[in-house]
């Protein structure tokens, strides 16, 4: 069963490095000649921009598309013998004739492959408009830096049966971005002075995102789509800023996550149903939901329930960084913005992830997840600087965090003493 390709190799079977494709398309050895062909993507890009492709210097893969440096080397300082590390481009960097420099995103699962289980069609569709919504919506926001995205196509899934490999690429998702200056996987190069000055950065990004108030009919639009599973299929009230909405979602989300006794839970394959120990906690949970939601003013509500955009996958990894002409580092672009979804401020995240992931715990203060079990002393320290350094940026906002987390403990223990 297949969802996605494998990363290609040459015709000799040694690994592709990621360099050169056209050159080897043109020469007879495209290294993605087995599953499709890259001059079909070459005439897409041509017809859709006007301009010949004079080069495509690098590719890099995701874990859903030919996008994005493979995690491995946000974790691990020695390279992997499978993947090669490249960090000029994020996805299929293209040089056209007229000068642009270009990314074109495609999906390395085509829905039209010869047993396909990845994502359905419908789901890579609204997943697409989503992400294609966001780029339009954030394109006039300069503080947020989007990606400028100049080009979409859709997947087609063709009704006739899947029996031999596709002879064309409709079955996969395209998106053309025009390609930002620097690179994303910089952060083991820098020096303490330049990490200190790019968290800095990425808080300014971070709480302007969290600023920014995306219209009421956009937030109407995507949240519920973009809920993760189970989710309910409709919502009992319309979408607002409100503490009665926010309630309305965490109880329409829990009912459709925990059924009724018999029926499944979690997903099929877990083969899971409801039994009397999950629907008791049902019901703990939705007579829990107005003690750990803070009453309000209306100047509050603003600040607790107002709707908000959340990347979904904030960090060094989804950033194009360049330097400056002091010799700090500079972001220019942040991108991947397959995750992200609408919530209510109180649920905001502002985790940013380097090498471990920059946090706060349950009183707010900068903490540290996604550690190795061998990090040393010395590394711990180094990692507590680099939050204290990133929360320290963005004040404003951690003390707004502060003052939700407090309310939260306070009513919460209040209502756990009159709701055991």
């Amino acid at each position: 069963m297949s969802f996605r390709d494998d990363w290609p190799e040459m015709p000799d079977g040694s690994t592709f490095d990621g360099n050169q494709l056209l050159t080897l398309v043109r020469s007879g050895n495209s290294p993605m000649s087995r599953v499709w062909d890259v001059n079909l993507l070459i005439r897409e890009v041509e017809e859709v921009l006007g301009s010949e492709i004079i080069d495509i210097p690098t590719v890099t893969r995701g874990s859903n598309n030919y996008v994005g440096v493979p995690a491995f080397y946000l974790h691990n300082n020695t390279p992997s013998t499978l993947e090669p590390k490249l960090t000029t481009a994020k996805g299929f960097h293209i040089k056209l004739l007229n000068g642009s420099d270009i990314l074109a995103r495609l999906a390395r699962g085509d829905v039209n492959m010869p047993n396909y289980e990845g994502f359905p069609t419908h789901v890579q569709i609204s997943e697409a408009q989503f992400e294609v919504a966001v780029y339009k919506l954030l394109c006039p926001v300069s503080q947020i830096l989007a990606s400028h995205l100049l080009y979409h196509r859709l997947p087609v899934q063709y009704p006739t049966p899947r029996l031999h490999l596709p002879q064309d690429i409709a079955g996969r998702r395209l998106f053309l971005f025009q390609r930002a200056q620097g690179e994303n996987n910089i952060w083991r190069d820098l020096s303490e002075e330049q990490k200190t000055c790019l968290l800095a950065q990425s808080a300014r990004i971070r709480a302007s995102l969290f600023s920014f108030n995306p219209p009421l009919d956009f937030a109407a639009a995507w949240l519920r789509e973009r809920l993760f599973e189970q989710k309910p299929e409709s919502l009992p009230i319309p979408v607002a800023p409100t503490r009665e909405f926010c309630a309305a979602l965490f109880t329409s989300k829990i009912e459709a996550t925990i059924k009724n006794v018999g029926e499944m839970i979690g997903w099929e394959s877990d083969d899971n149903i409801v039994g009397p120990i999950a629907a008791a906690a049902k019901q703990s949970l939705l007579r829990l939901i107005p003690h750990i939601m803070p009453a309000s003013s209306d100047s509050d509500q603003n600040s607790f329930y107002r709707l908000v955009l959340e990347h979904g996958d904030f960090g060094i990894h989804n950033m194009s960084i360049t330097t400056d002409a002091d010799g700090q580092p500079l972001v220019t672009s942040l991108y991947d913005w397959e995750t992200a979804c609408i919530v209510p401020a109180i649920l905001s995240d502002p985790l940013m992830a380097v090498t471990v992931d920059l946090a706060t715990d349950e009183n707010a203060t900068p903490s540290i997840t996604r550690v190795d079990d061998d990090v040393t002393p010395a590394e711990h320290a180094q990692y507590m600087t680099w939050t204290r350094e990133y929360f320290k940026a963005r004040s404003w906002l951690e003390h707004r965090i502060k003052q939700q987390v407090t309310d939260f403990l306070f009513i919460r223990a209040g209502s756990l003493q009159s709701n055991p």
